[in-house]
């Protein structure tokens, strides 16, 4: 009888390497009930609000009383905010509130450029660097594919919706006079305030501004493309309007468990029960990884000292070419695959580092 392959004898070793680990029995482990419903919309949600701000306007009449509100978008961590035009019409000075981001802190903003025939307007705050999203082609857009709206709708403050694109390339004529082509329409529910806000694919792109609602019909709403908004930004700053895709932070939530209860001892005669405080759940901690969608790949921007992949052995720089013997597509899909493991499971990572190629193990915390 032939001895065993070479194969079943490297997959043995690998075996029992993790098992010296400690971490073999948590390999392929399933994910639990509420790490499932961390879905690629929640984590574009969690990816781009942050970058999503409240537009507050003051007007230059008599008084000087507010004039509106909306919603605008940070396209550049050096803070510049794209908004619809008709937000900012008017107004003798603009204020951007990150909600979200840098302790909800509300800022003046300037208004570099208004152009009403495509209803944007960019705004810049002083600061920085911002949240920011990158702005994906429209050519690149999908009628059918999912829309996620977020915007400030009735001045409640960041609010999410989502729908699909119903349709590209629409006409439509606004309040203004102005009459708008190449409209992306969706059904995702935009209402008043939501003007300026953003539409995402489940990337966390922006896919374009939200800039009306059809006055004679349910669901049916536009807005000005991305590809409108990339223009502006060229014409003002040039090559530095393309900042490339932001760095995507991996922070791998809690695992849920249900709430303690409250014990309650026997009282003694006439005294009260004293009920026992809730027992601290324990943090957990992130995998201290960030990524950026690079020339060469999906590469490791930053590395938080002592987090796991820190121990795995991942450096900043380092290109991720495999998981688990499988090609890694994108930052977003990787934060995906970590988001929605359990804890103790790991991961074979293959990575470029300079001209020499290495496998690590990470386990998620």
């Amino acid at each position: 009888m032939s001895g065993p392959s070479p194969a079943s004898l490297f997959c043995l070793a690998l075996g029992l390497g993790l098992a010296g680990l400690g971490v073999a029995r948590h390999v392929g482990a399933a994910s639990s009930l509420g790490d499932a419903r961390v879905t690629p919309v929640v984590l574009a949600v969690q990816r781009a609000a942050p970058a999503v701000v409240n537009v507050t306007t003051d007007g230059g009449g008599r008084g000087g009383g507010s004039r509106g509100s909306g919603a605008g978008v940070i396209v550049h961590p050096e803070g510049y905010i794209v908004t619809n035009s008709h937000v900012v019409r008017g107004a003798a000075r603009v204020y951007c509130s990150l909600a979200r981001a840098v302790g909800g802190q509300a800022y003046e903003a300037r208004v570099l450029e208004n152009d009403p025939s495509h209803d944007l307007a960019l705004l810049r705050i002083a600061g920085g660097p911002f949240p920011y999203v990158s702005i994906c082609s429209t050519c690149d857009v999908m009628v059918g594919e999912t829309a996620i709206a977020i915007g400030n709708p009735y001045g409640l403050g960041d609010t999410v919706t989502m729908g699909i694109v119903s349709a590209k390339g629409r006409t439509a004529t606004f309040s203004s006079g102005h009459t708008l082509q190449g409209l992306i329409q969706t059904d995702a529910s935009i209402n008043l305030g939501n003007s300026g806000g953003a539409l995402l694919n489940v990337d966390g792109e922006l896919i374009g501004i939200n800039s009306a609602i059809h006055a004679n019909g349910q669901g049916i709403a536009f807005t000005v493309p991305a590809d409108d908004v990339q223009r502006m930004l060229d014409r003002n700053l040039g090559a530095a309007g393309r900042p490339g895709p932001p760095p995507l932070v991996l922070d791998v939530p809690a695992p849920r468990s249900p709430e303690p209860m409250l014990s309650t001892p026997t009282p003694a005669p006439r005294m009260a029960p004293t009920p026992r405080a809730p027992a601290t759940r324990p943090a957990r901690p992130p995998v201290g990884l960030s990524l950026a969608a690079g020339a060469a790949g999906v590469t490791v921007a930053t590395i938080t000292p002592g987090s796991n992949a820190d121990i795995a052995g991942l450096r900043t720089g380092d290109v991720i070419a495999l998981l688990d013997g499988r090609s890694v597509a994108s930052p977003v899909t990787l934060a995906g695959t970590f988001n929605g493991a359990a804890s103790g499971q790991t991961y074979l990572l293959t990575i470029r580092r300079a001209d020499r190629t290495s496998t690590l193990i990470v386990v998620i915390p």
